[in-house]
């Protein structure tokens, strides 16, 4: 077990959802305490007594508070020409802390006196502390390669180059201005002096591996490193690296926390920026692509475009063996045109770089965490670092598209507790309970479709039920910008899509049967009155074989269309939620589902045609073999014509109903990103193709057969008039479901496409 390294640079950071203001007091309190006690240390008087920079109340603080003076008080102790002091004494003189003695407290102890060369025995601690023993042999067990302290605020020494100011010069760099100031660094805007270029010149203590980290990095999304240099009389690292003049997406966090959520516009993004180029004496720059499709979009929609270029920033890091574990809105820098790029990899691991480990600067923002990493930082705990895996990064980037897009985290940590190991352990149960659902409803109001379930996936505490890569997370969150992707992927509740998914085997029995009642209707009227009425008792014979026809072909076209949707129907029951749905099927299986759904239109068709064919030679063998005498040879020919035409024009509304249903309501439940491919691509398209062949057979059959059978001399002129009325009725729906399937086809089309094509589609 590593012992954490807790980049709290801010009040914010353990708090979660408490309200800033309020925690801010809480954390100031503690920082002020704390600084005060190191200074008295740092004076040279007498060593100062830890209960004189005790707050009285509350005493969840004043514990918390008194741990951390007494870390600081071991450490001072330890140093020469200074006396230690055990831990035995301050449960002496603090009997509140007696009753289940911090882990923490005892583990930085032992770390301090091993540090200082005392030779502390394991032993002897877990004979000291029994109650702790079970957690304290874990810990001082494992024998990290160097104590890193569990302090919350680190050490009095601050970042490195905290000492620097603008005006100053230091190697080749003559600094401008300070950018900002975390935990480990400060980075300052500077003049490349031999390149006479403006850089941003991150300064830190000379220790971390994260210039090596970057310089494997090529990416849009992620700040470009350009070089190193070693400062080794100071101690100190220069990482030189592309200059980006529009602050930080924190200042953006707290334009969406000042604005109201009706108010809320992309213009927010760029009033940060502007505020930010304005701060640097940088001009606004000429209008940008970006600047004009977002400057009036609905916030949600930019929120989207940004964590989606984060996705894919991490999506890149993560193939390169690169884990970042410190997404924060602190940490996502942005251009003067508005985008966004992933910065500060100071306690990233790089499974490339010689001797690294995950355990090496291990830390983070709390807040942001998912609940293994908290587990990893919590010294009570067995997680290790390394188990951690890219889909921790997605956690976090999903906390963070979260308060990007209400400005609030999704989940309250509301109390400082008195333990730092209970403060873990309560915030990784909160975020292992899951997302309230009364809070998502609350949020998600204004989002567009399919948001919340992406949110819910990305923060699921089940890591197996995440995103597995930044890119499929990427892809989501760029569909939220296509309104016709939305719209088939993630129905309203109360629309003939929803209704579709779940009586998807009625849906399409329905489609496939209704067309072809009403064409068996047309052709019993026709046929009785154009030659059934004319040939003496044959009106009971042919009524009979309608029925005996109609009794076989019908319980087969039902049962062949429940036998082709079955694949699907089952599908599609197997579980209740998309998200499950989706895991419990493979890849096969699912390329297999998708390509039935594409065919069952086809099937439909087929289906219909096929029954009507067989059954067109039926009529006038019954009438010939039922002992009607002198049946003509146009009796034939009218019964063969008149049925294959009813066929022809059965066939092709059939089509139309069932490939609406199936495509825009079951194909988008089996599209999982990662397994669509240009073949899927070259499926729809050629099903696309063949909806305008069925259109024409839709438009032109009707009237054909209205001419045909005037032709051949039919004398049913009523029956042909309401087949042509029929026909334009028929027509025009025909053209509203050719035009909704279409539509589908080409959202498909945009799903399916890979990234940089998914918006390239001809069809939309």
């Amino acid at each position: 077990m590593v012992s954490p390294v807790v980049n709290m640079t801010s009040s914010q950071t353990l708090s979660g959802g408490l309200p800033f203001d309020e925690t801010a007091h809480v954390w100031s309190i503690l920082a002020s305490q704390l600084e005060s006690f190191l200074a008295a240390w740092e004076s040279g008087a007498a060593p100062p007594s830890v209960a004189d920079f005790l707050p009285a109340e509350p005493l969840s603080l004043r514990r918390m508070t008194l741990v951390e003076l007494i870390k600081a008080d071991l450490k001072a102790r330890l140093q020469p020409g200074h006396t230690p002091r055990p831990l035995q004494d301050y449960i002496q003189e603090f009997p509140e802390l007696a009753i289940d003695t911090p882990l923490d407290l005892i583990y930085e102890e032992f770390q301090l006196r091993k540090q200082a060369g005392l030779a502390p025995s394991v032993e002897d601690y877990l004979a000291q502390y029994p109650a702790q023993a079970t957690e304290l042999a874990q810990l001082l067990n494992c024998q990290p390669a160097a104590h890193v302290s569990t302090s919350v605020f680190g050490t009095r020494k601050g970042p490195g180059g905290a000492n620097l100011a603008p005006g100053d010069c230091i190697d080749d760099f003559s600094l401008l201005a300070r950018l900002g100031q975390g935990a480990f660094a400060c980075v300052f805007l500077a003049r490349q002096n031999s390149m006479q270029r403006l850089v941003a010149l991150k300064v830190s203590a000379n220790r971390s591996a994260e210039p090596q980290t970057l310089a494997q990095l090529d990416n849009d999304h992620i700040i470009r490193v350009f070089d190193q240099r070693i400062v080794p009389e100071q101690g100190l690292r220069l990482m030189y690296m592309q200059y980006v003049s529009g602050g930080t997406l924190q200042e953006v966090v707290g334009e969406v926390r000042n604005t109201a959520e009706s108010k809320r516009t992309g213009g927010m993004l760029f009033a940060a920026i502007d505020r930010a180029l304005n701060a640097r004496g940088e001009s606004r720059p000429a209008e940008t692509p970006v600047r004009d499709r977002f400057a009036e979009a609905a916030w949600p929609e930019v929120a989207c475009w940004i964590a989606a270029r984060l996705a894919r920033g991490l999506d890149y890091a993560h193939r390169q063996g690169i884990l970042h574990r410190d997404i924060k809105p602190a940490n996502v820098l942005l251009t003067a045109d508005g985008a966004p790029k992933l910065a500060d990899f100071n306690i990233s691991f790089s499974s490339k770089l010689d001797g690294a480990s995950p355990a090496a600067y291990f830390g983070g923002s709390l807040a942001y965490m998912s609940p293994e990493q908290l587990e990893a930082c919590n010294p009570a705990h067995a997680r290790q670092a390394d188990s951690l895996d890219g889909r921790s990064d997605l956690y976090s980037l999903g906390v963070l598209l979260w308060e990007l897009l209400t400005g609030t985290r999704p989940f309250v940590d509301e109390q400082v507790k008195s333990s730092w190991t209970k403060n873990l352990a309560e915030m990784t149960a909160r975020r292992q309970a899951g997302i309230d659902p009364q809070t998502l409803a609350a949020a998600a109001s204004n989002w567009p479709a399919g948001l919340d379930q992406i949110l819910l996936r990305c923060l699921d505490p089940d890591v197996s039920r995440r995103y597995c890569t930044g890119a499929e997370l990427a892809r989501q969150l760029e569909l939220c910008l296509v309104p016709e992707a939305r719209r088939i992927l993630w129905p309203p509740a109360n629309s003939w899509r929803t209704w579709g998914r779940h009586y998807g085997m009625a849906a399409v029995i329905c489609a496939t049967i209704a067309p072809n009642v009403v064409a068996a209707i047309f052709n019993y009227f026709y046929n009785r009155l154009e030659i059934i009425e004319s040939l003496k008792h044959s009106q009971d014979l042919f009524w009979r074989t309608q029925l005996a026809i109609n009794s076989v072909c019908f319980p087969l076209g039902m049962f062949l269309a429940v036998y082709f949707m079955w694949p699907v129907a089952s599908a599609m029951a197997r579980t209740e939620s998309a998200t499950a749905k989706l895991a419990a099927l493979s890849h096969t299986e699912l390329r297999r589902l998708r390509k039935r759904c594409l065919a069952l239109g086809h099937m439909a068709a087929g289906i219909s045609l096929s029954l009507w064919l067989l059954a067109a030679p039926a009529y006038p063998l019954a009438l010939a073999w039922g002992g009607v005498d002198d049946v003509p040879a146009s009796v034939y020919v009218h019964f063969v014509a008149s049925l294959t035409l009813c066929g022809l024009i059965a066939s092709a509304y059939p089509f139309f109903g069932v490939a609406c249903l199936t495509v825009g309501c079951h194909y988008p439940a089996f599209a999982r990103f990662d397994t669509l491919n240009r073949e899927d691509l070259r499926s729809l398209d050629s099903l696309f193709r063949w909806t305008w062949i069925y259109l024409l057979l839709a438009a032109s059959v009707p009237m054909l057969s209205v001419a045909i059978l005037e032709m051949i001399g039919s004398q049913a002129h009523y029956a042909l008039e309401l087949l042509a009325v029929g026909g334009v009725a028929g027509l025009a729906i025909a053209f509203a479901l050719f035009r909704i399937l279409q539509a589908d086809l080409a959202a498909l089309t945009v799903i399916a496409a890979p990234p940089g094509e998914a918006h390239s589609s001809t069809r939309r």
